[in-house]
């Protein structure tokens, strides 16, 4: 086994281990159960606790989770594996830090070693750093998982129950076997990670016409396969919304192109993005009776039970032969959209170092001159001096344990889902070398039990409506300005915005709770299932004190205390 499989392997089962671990105690899964709301997965003991998944933090839905049998036996050949292999990781760890030039490090990135080589003189090895990704690789490359060097496709064939040999080795605690077919070429994340053409996404195809379609939206829509095939290796973004909502995986389905949907899912598309009226691909495939598109869909990862904006689950929608195809497709689970929603992350990381437009309200002015000085060091860096649409980066002063004091511009930055970054990430970076985002974000808003920035962000990048999608306001008497704390005066221009900006309506008019039109009777997107506001569409928001006390199912008064605090934990808070 040489040095770079021994490396490929490493990774493999460090993503092996990531996909099985706990998102509450933070270690591999005892007695894991699969929740069924975004397939995570958490132990057992924690189950009754949750409301929402604590790793992407999508809401519970009924019937919780689910069981398998066969992850406890893979839980266990991945911790016997990581056993056997954590003494070789400990070294080649200290290979790579003594020998890696911290000045090739691609800025915002982890360094990648593709190759350790022994030179013939010292028969010493070094490390060749790759500093960029060549995003022109042959089409084979689009069957090549982003965790394999080389994938062994003789290794991939299935028994009738999908498994691969890898899948029958673990669950038997077959050590050695495992070993050996990851050796072989197998690929270890075939069931949870989907296929990735592309390093990276390219905003050059972003480029969009009148109806917000962009060039792959079109070729989705007309069928070009070899079009797609093209634009998905150069980096186009499968997950982008049109005008109407629709992404290029709502044009396939709609068109029944079950080869264009078997492709899209190969290249890191989400499936559960909600297009026009909040309708899924899945909502899609149910209408038009596309069984075949049904069970691709469920296999990767579709939610049975998420809701359009009537409140309609795909299960409601189908027909009885329909939902024997969702029941037996959503026993044969091929792959998570944990795994898709990580690496989109990732990507969008990227994508995030590569225009940084901060707008800065540090106090101390040692962060305003190190910005300006890093502005013109980093050609990638720009200062905003009005906080607008255009800023992706709020930078501000944080406390010691990374919490921020709550104002107007935090609430501003969390509805716009931009990262909102302690001011340190300015004093450590250097002219050389920007730090990465993700150890600088704020803890949380005025506490770290409200994490709504990084809330906000994830909700961002898995392209979900906004907070308060489905939702009508009336605001109540704030005509003038009204102060909740020094740092937060409101008055109705300002709410309106932050509403506006969350997805939400704002209503001239005070409503009548007798006499919603039916064009308002809409399901709250991030309401709780099952909880208060789980059919609410209409709040009338008051100062402290409010009358009259409307609780109704459809319609509630609440004070804006609430809404403030839904901003700041993104989420839809239950009322007390």
């Amino acid at each position: 086994m040489t040095s770079a499989q021994v490396h490929t392997f490493l990774e493999a089962l460090e993503a092996l281990k990531q996909d099985y671990t706990c998102g509450v105690c933070l270690e591999m899964c005892k007695k894991p159960v699969t929740l069924k709301s975004c397939f995570h997965l958490i132990c057992e003991e924690h189950l009754k606790k949750l409301d929402k998944c604590p790793t992407c933090h999508t809401r519970i839905t009924e019937n919780d989770a689910f069981k398998d049998d066969r992850l406890e036996a893979c839980i266990y050949s991945a911790k016997e594996l990581d056993k056997i292999f954590t003494p070789l990781k400990l070294n080649i760890s200290t290979l790579q830090s003594s020998k890696v030039d911290d000045s090739a490090t691609t800025v915002g990135n982890t360094t990648r070693i593709d190759k350790i080589t022994k030179s013939k003189a010292g028969d010493k090895e070094s490390s060749k750093v790759s500093t960029k990704s060549n995003k022109k690789n042959s089409k084979n490359e689009n069957l090549t998982v982003a965790s394999s060097s080389k994938s062994n496709k003789t290794l991939e064939k299935r028994n009738n129950k999908g498994d691969s040999a890898l899948h029958v080795a673990c669950p038997l605690q077959k050590v050695d076997r495992s070993a050996e077919l990851l050796n072989e070429g197998a690929n270890p994340n075939t069931s949870l990670l989907s296929v990735a053409s592309s390093s990276k996404l390219n905003k050059a195809f972003e480029k969009r016409n009148n109806k917000g379609e962009t060039a792959l939206h079109v070729a989705c829509r007309l069928g070009k396969v070899d079009k797609v095939v093209e634009l998905l290796n150069e980096g186009a973004n499968p997950n982008t919304n049109d005008n109407a909502g629709w992404t290029p995986l709502h044009e396939v389905v709609q068109n029944g192109r079950l080869d264009l949907v078997k492709l899209l899912l190969q290249h890191n598309t989400l499936v559960n993005v909600p297009g026009q009226g909040n309708e899924t691909p899945l909502h899609e495939a149910v209408r038009y009776n596309h069984k075949d598109i049904v069970e691709e869909l469920v296999r990767h990862g579709a939610h049975l039970y998420a809701r359009n904006c009537k409140g309609e689950t795909p299960v409601q929608l189908a027909s009885n032969e329909i939902k024997k195809v969702l029941e037996e497709a959503a026993e044969n689970i091929l792959q998570t959209q944990g795994a898709n929603v990580t690496h989109i992350s990732e990507l969008q990381t990227e994508l995030d170092f590569d225009d940084i437009r901060i707008y800065c309200i540090s106090q101390f002015r040692t962060v305003h001159n190190k910005l300006k000085t890093l502005c013109k060091h980093h050609n990638n860096m720009h200062i905003e001096t009005k906080f607008t649409k255009k800023v992706t980066h709020l930078l501000l002063d944080t406390e010691d344990d990374g919490v921020c004091t709550p104002n107007l511009d935090v609430l501003q930055g969390i509805v716009y889902g931009i990262w909102i970054l302690s001011s340190q990430w300015i004093t450590k970076s250097t002219e050389d070398k920007l730090e990465p985002f993700n150890n600088y974000e704020v803890k949380g808003v005025g506490t770290t039990k409200f994490n709504g920035p990084k809330n906000a962000r994830y909700n961002k990048y898995k392209k979900l409506p906004g907070l308060f999608n489905g939702c009508h306001f009336y605001l109540h008497n704030f005509n003038t300005n009204y102060e909740i704390s020094k740092t937060i005066i409101l008055n109705k221009t300002i709410l309106s915005k932050l509403i506006t900006d969350a997805d939400g309506i704002v209503l001239r008019r005070v409503p009548n709770p007798e006499l919603i039109p039916e064009a308002e009777q809409l399901v709250p997107y991030h309401a709780k299932k099952g909880g208060k506001l789980d059919m609410c569409s209409h709040y009338i928001i008051f100062k402290d004190m409010y009358e009259p006390m409307y609780n109704m199912k459809h319609f509630k008064a609440l004070p804006v205390g609430w809404l403030i605090e839904c901003i700041e934990k993104y989420e839809l808070c239950e009322p007390e």
